[in-house]
């Protein structure tokens, strides 16, 4: 497939997804309010920091491998479908015995259900659309996670009234996250009936094993420092400040996630373009890439920086009067970080996770030790602050070294020219005509 129709087709789908969980995000928030949807977010948080290490990062593995055609993808789908069930069962076990009372704010039967649900559910969703994106197919998997997101939206009980009688404010969160578990079956289902071509089980040999915890081992270590990059201020802010505080800055944090939707997208289509070891001309697509979000994003961010104060009361609600400051602090961080996301796919796509280890660590250092010294006193505001130094360090290290290794001026990655309109249109009519 077309380099150019890959990347439409990514931006289509992927997008579609992201729009629908942003809405069931906003209708959340006002419904709930900041305290209560604040606490599901961060309880999540720690689910997603959970699902992180017992994922493995396997998702890479199977998206590198299969695009190589290095693996078998049944030996791959095999090994994925039991870890994920005995990571169900593991996370039963220990929430069971050790931590269903650990967090007050959740009854003890939410906190067991969501995190098996959750975990177990997300992790069938991650191992599986790496099958699919290895295949350039970004419409199936989006459709099933767009179906589950809006009859998660259709179940929230409006004025205390749901579609379904039996859903209330009290009992809404075990649908929810029952979802994600659905999902994933849905989506391992898919799988097994589109990809995999034996009946014939089928098993990773120990030189295949070796071969996939090798890669995956550094996109895992490479992940968890990313993962603590841009979350790790949440556990700060729970220690340190108010409920409705932490509520309005998880919020402000999805807004920036927001703007992390197409780098990712754009991304998930390079890495396995790289990865497949296409010859196209990567420089010129990559710092395209770069310029193009560059411009975007400082438009977007400028017309915020303007509607905010009153943009986002409106839209999640009269007690999120908190997220303008910390949103304008964290300006800076959005538009570098997002313009790195196409660069570290490339690396990873090349077996190179290292250079994007090492960036994300200066960039992780400088966060948590600001976070440690001014969060106390200064609040959601200081760690606003601190996380946007951090991401400008991090894009500072990647785009050297990518411009060390293609001698690439500055100028590449920021200045949008009158040619890249061109170039666009022209991808675009071409993929469309293909």
């Amino acid at each position: 497939m077309h380099t150019g129709k890959i990347l439409l087709q990514g931006m289509l789908w992927r997008g579609l997804y992201y729009v629908s969980a942003f809405i069931i995000n906003i209708l959340i928030a006002r419904h709930f309010q900041a305290s209560v949807s604040g606490s599901i977010y961060y309880i999540s948080s720690i689910y997603a920091l959970v699902l992180l290490v017992f994922s493995l990062s396997l998702e890479s593995g199977i998206t590198y491998f299969a695009a190589k055609k290095q693996i078998p993808a049944a030996r791959l789908f095999n090994f994925s479908m039991i870890w994920s069930f005995i990571t169900g069962i593991i996370t039963f076990l220990i929430t069971w015995q050790l931590f269903s009372e650990a967090y007050s704010e959740m009854p003890t039967g939410l906190i067991i259900f969501s995190a098996v649900t959750f975990i177990t559910g997300n992790l069938l969703i991650t191992y599986c659309s790496g099958f699919f994106y290895a295949y350039n197919n970004f419409s199936v998997p989006n459709i099933i996670i767009i179906s589950g997101t809006v009859l998660q939206i259709a179940l929230i009980p409006y004025n205390g009234r749901s579609i379904v009688p039996a859903v209330a404010n009290e009992n809404y969160f075990y649908v929810y996250f029952a979802s994600f578990f659905v999902q994933g079956i849905a989506m391992a289902v898919t799988v097994r009936i589109k990809y995999i071509k034996t009946d014939a089980f089928q098993f990773l040999s120990v030189a295949q094993f070796k071969l996939l915890l090798r890669y995956c081992a550094m996109a895992f270590l490479g992940n968890v420092i990313f993962f603590l990059l841009y979350r790790v201020d949440y556990f700060f802010a729970e220690k340190y400040c108010t409920a409705d505080d932490l509520g309005n800055y998880i919020q402000v944090s999805k807004i920036v996630h927001l703007f992390f939707i197409l780098p990712t997208i754009l991304a998930s289509a390079v890495f396995p373009i790289t990865a497949g070891g296409r010859k196209e001309d990567i420089n010129k697509l990559l710092t395209l890439l770069s310029r193009s979000i560059f411009l975007l994003y400082t438009v977007c961010c400028l017309v915020l920086a303007l509607m905010g104060k009153w943009l986002f009361p409106f839209v999640f609600g009269d007690s999120f009067t908190g997220m303008y400051q910390p949103f304008l602090w964290l300006i800076p961080g959005i538009i570098s970080l997002s313009g790195i996301f196409t660069l570290t796919a490339y690396f990873a796509g090349r077996n190179r996770i290292k250079i994007n280890i090492t960036g994300s660590v200066y960039a992780l250092v400088i966060i948590v030790t600001g976070d440690i010294l001014f969060i106390p006193k200064y609040g959601i505001e200081a760690a606003a602050i601190v996380s946007s130094i951090g991401y400008i360090v991090y894009q500072v290290y990647i785009t050297a070294v990518f411009r060390k290794e293609y001698k690439s001026s500055v100028a590449d990655f920021f200045i949008f020219r009158s040619s890249d309109w061109k170039q666009i249109k022209q991808t675009i009519t071409n993929s469309l005509k293909k």
